[in-house]
Formats: C-alpha cells, structure tokens, sequence
C-alpha cells in the first residue's frame, strides 16, 4: 500500500513511480483530506509514505492525517520524502510518528525535484526542472526496487536541524495566511485552481476563487497544471 501526499505533484510522481515497480496498490490522501476523513488501511506489505518537504518535514496535514488513521497488517513502512535541497532531519521526526502510528521503519530516502514554493522567488525555468527530474528517475528507480524486494533503505546524512526545529514551526505561525493571495485581471474564473487544491479550500464566488484559512501552502495554483496534469 502506497499512500501519498501531493501539493504540485513531485511526490505524487514519485508514488507513482513506485507503484509501477512494486505493483503495490496507490491512494492519495488528499482524497480524504478534501472530505474531512480518516483512513483504515490493510496492507500485507510493507506500508509506503511519500510526500514533500515542508521547511524540515512532513507537511502537517500529511502527518496529521496519519495519526488518526489506522494501519492494519503488515507493522513496517518505508518513508520517501521529495525535496529541493535536503530533507533536513525529516527523518527524525519521521521515526518519531512511525512510533506514534505503530509502525517499524525500514528506511527513509529523499528524492531532489524541482522547487514548487513559488512564493520566494525560487522557481527555474522549465529547461532546468527537467533535468533534476531526470537525475531523480534513477534514484526513485533505486528506492523502487529495493522496497520492491523488501530491502532496509541506506541510511541518508542528516541536514542541519534548525529549518526543522525552529524555521518549521515559524511558518506555520507567520507564514501559512492567505490574506495576500488574489487574483489579477488575467484570471478567467475558469475553477481550475479550486478543482486541484488538495485540500479543497478553494471556493469560487462570484466567478473568483476565495482561499480558506487552513491552506497547507503547496502553491499548486500557482504552478501551470500542464507540469504535473490530472491530480484529481
């Protein structure tokens, strides 16, 4: 069982990539994320996360989801985490959840993708994208395989631990606001970027979409959905 978190789509594509190796079975939790649900799984496999880096670990809708979920079956999990640079100590806090939820971890293994927080500025030219996923293909491919044959994943150098410990928490209470977010007379009020928020807290009123307050920041609208089509 693979399940994952996507906001632009890295981690969905990694997942996905996964899954055609393994053939294990795929859901994306921002399914139930939209519905306000928990999950109640069964795997007689080992049980696959994959999601982004959010400023040191796992976004905390993704992680909030899994602990109130259930994981029935098989007690071991593999941890994939996408990101720009580094996972930072993801993995720590990673181990820690994977107590929380009753699971043993059998390795966590970051993937470089292309930077989706658009907000800062630091986004690259398409060109650019394409060759770090280029670079990732093997690596996912690698991960791939290794869980395919139930292998322990090779322990990754731990990132320094301030983004983690202090510039995690500081987002979540400066810069998680929607209040700035608008549109510009571009926008044709087609709905698109309400019909692909994960969380399903874009409303469109009065032909323009209107943030809720608990965005996760994933930014997918402002990424073109030609990048990553077909989320939902």
């Amino acid at each position: 069982m693979i399940l994952y978190f996507s906001g632009t789509g890295n981690s969905r594509h990694a997942a996905e990539k996964i899954a055609q190796t393994t053939g294990d079975a795929i859901e994306n939790i921002a399914v139930h994320l939209r519905e306000g649900t928990t999950g109640t799984y069964r795997s007689e496999v080992p049980y696959v996360f994959v999601g982004p880096v959010y400023a040191g670990r796992y976004p905390k809708v993704m992680t909030e989801f899994m602990e109130k979920s259930t994981f029935g079956g098989n007690k071991k999990a593999y941890f994939i985490a996408t990101c720009v640079e580094t996972p930072w100590i993801t993995e720590t806090y990673t181990r820690k959840l994977a107590v929380k939820i009753g699971l043993e971890v059998l390795g966590f293994n970051s993937v470089i993708m292309p930077q989706s927080y658009t907000t800062s500025g630091a986004a690259k030219p398409d060109e650019e994208n394409k060759k770090i996923v280029a670079v990732a293909e093997p690596k996912i491919a690698e991960i791939a395989e290794m869980i395919q044959n139930g292998v322990t994943l090779p322990k990754e150098a731990l990132g320094k631990s301030a983004m983690s410990n202090v510039i995690n928490l500081m987002m979540y209470m400066t810069m998680m606001s929607t209040k700035k977010f608008h549109t510009t007379p571009d926008c044709i009020g087609c709905g698109t970027c309400a019909s692909v928020c994960p969380l399903g807290y874009i409303e469109m009123k009065d032909g323009h979409p209107v943030w809720g307050k608990n965005c996760t920041q994933c930014l997918i609208e402002k990424i073109p959905v030609i990048q990553w089509p077909g989320l939902f």
